[in-house]
């Protein structure tokens, strides 16, 4: 069974007839690196995919004549948000005066989807009496290639309620995610950078030019979407966000025994000046989140991710081949 991971851009919807629906997607030549040969595999083969927004879109509630939101947010020294007191039912308590009636109105905001998983990743994000789950967790299983189909499985849940689930949560964080990011980057600006060992800067900015140029060179696929998806038990198609793309070839190494490999076999890349096996131990050891290490090396977390999900296929491919490069 092949399987491959990627970002990319929807670029064309075509409805061929009523069971059929060709979807075509532009994807950066980056993200196809060690992929293309599988890719290639997967030709006029039936695969199971989904497409995750890198985009999440939330509503805010703001006063009808002054345009601001209703609910305000306020972050401490160490990242913590709160909510704020609203100025006019704060000076209504302060006077003895009923309450002033607003009226509201719901306008949408976007927010990238990266700045949520970074909240959530941090520690930060609340809990909600309603929604009792893990989402830390659910969201480091997904920083690391899990899919929402097994998550799901994981926790006992159809993968579509999970998906509704998963992006609820999201919505709900998605303002507080929103106030954070602008403390953390008031942060990056005016505090001084941690010492860190250093990481051959050289290649790291050859390799970061090498990507921003990979930017314009894309690859571009479509694939069809039928009237014969395969379903799980509930019968509904287990094609949720995020979702594996497979077919009946190649093996998919075993998440822990890859993490295994890496740990004992230690393997390095030219391309990659990033040492993942000493990171991966902290990880275990310490419990660290990818958010805490990527922060302790000067990176962010989708900076990190991006870097260790290119790391893991390389290190598979070297498993699968005896340790040969």
């Amino acid at each position: 069974m092949s399987y491959i991971n990627f970002k990319g851009t929807v670029k064309k919807i075509n409805l061929k007839s009523s069971e059929e629906t060709e979807i075509t997607i532009s994807i950066p030549a980056s993200e196809l690196d060690g992929q293309y040969n599988t890719l290639q595999g997967m030709l006029e083969l039936k695969v199971i995919g989904g497409l995750d927004s890198q985009i999440v879109t939330y509503k805010v509630l703001k006063n009808a004549r002054t345009g601001k939101p209703i609910t305000k947010y306020t972050v401490d020294d160490g990242g913590v948000v709160s909510v704020a007191k609203p100025e006019g039912e704060q000076l209504s308590m302060d006077l003895g005066l009923p309450p002033e009636k607003v009226e509201v109105k719901a306008d949408p905001e976007q927010i990238d989807l990266e700045v949520i998983q970074d909240f959530i990743l941090s520690g930060l994000a609340p809990r909600f009496d309603d929604m009792q789950y893990d989402f830390l967790e659910i969201t480091e299983r997904l920083a690391d290639g899990d899919t929402y189909l097994k998550i799901a499985a994981d926790v006992g849940m159809g993968v579509g309620v999970f998906v509704v689930m998963v992006d609820e949560y999201r919505k709900r964080v998605a303002p507080m995610a929103a106030k954070w990011d602008e403390w953390r980057q008031g942060q990056v600006n005016t505090v001084p950078p941690k010492e860190v060992e250093p990481v051959d800067g050289q290649q790291e900015d050859q390799q970061n030019d090498d990507q921003q140029e990979d930017q314009d060179e894309t690859n571009t696929f479509s694939f069809e979407q039928s009237g014969e998806n395969e379903s799980d038990d509930s019968g509904k198609p287990e094609d949720g966000p995020n979702a594996a793309i497979d077919t009946d070839s190649d093996p998919i190494v075993d998440k822990e025994e890859l993490e295994e490999y890496i740990l004992k076999a230690r393997p390095t890349f030219e391309d990659i000046p990033v040492d993942f096996p000493t990171l991966l131990q902290l990880r275990r050891e310490e419990g660290k989140t990818w958010m805490q290490i990527a922060t302790s090396i000067g990176l962010t977390s989708g900076q990190l991710t991006t870097k260790w999900s290119a790391y893991k296929k390389k290190a598979a491919k070297q498993m699968k081949n005896g340790g040969a490069a």
